[in-house]
């Protein structure tokens, strides 16, 4: 099990890189109906057959509570991404710990995650939906910023493009 540790938030985040052999221990993971459009489900994200993307738990308390992609082609897929950058897709907080501030903390944690896990990434770049509200100020929150381009590529619709630096320019 390849875990990476940070004691800096509370809860507690755990990110545990997985495996396509992995789905087990996270296919428990759901959002609410409304959210799927958004993020996708566990299903989704395991039966998709892309290369160059890595899997991650979110884990609180010793429980896999949520999961993350990361796409490491994602400036050769989107025009808005630049050399070096991370994109994150696919980020979900099961709808059961929804409202305890485990998003918060994982989008706290994240950063000095991925500056450890990939050491040459210069940003984490996403794209968030314009309806989804509530996560675009959750992303503002967490310290990124939007670019003001907009991706019209969504499944559900314009997205917002939001970047968050990992090492200076």
């Amino acid at each position: 099990m390849h875990l990476y540790r940070t004691m800096t938030t509370r809860p507690g985040i755990e990110f545990q890189r997985l495996e396509k052999s992995d789905h087990d221990l996270v296919r428990h993971i759901e959002v609410a109906p409304e959210q799927i459009v958004y993020c996708g489900t566990i299903d989704m994200a395991f039966a998709s057959q892309e290369d160059r993307i890595d899997l991650y738990a979110i884990r609180t308390a010793g429980a896999a509570v949520g999961f993350f992609k990361i796409d490491l082609k994602y400036p050769q897929t989107y025009g808005f991404a630049h050399y070096g950058d991370l994109g994150l897709r696919a980020f979900m907080i099961d709808y059961h710990h929804q409202g305890r501030g485990i998003g918060r903390a994982t989008l706290a944690a994240l950063p000095n995650a991925l500056r450890h896990l990939y050491p040459g990434a210069r940003a984490l770049v996403l794209t968030v939906n314009i309806r989804n509200q509530i996560a675009v100020r959750s992303y503002l929150q967490a310290g990124f910023v939007d670019t003001g381009d907009i991706h019209d590529g969504g499944l559900a619709g314009p997205q917002h493009v939001m970047r968050l630096l990992l090492r200076p320019a």
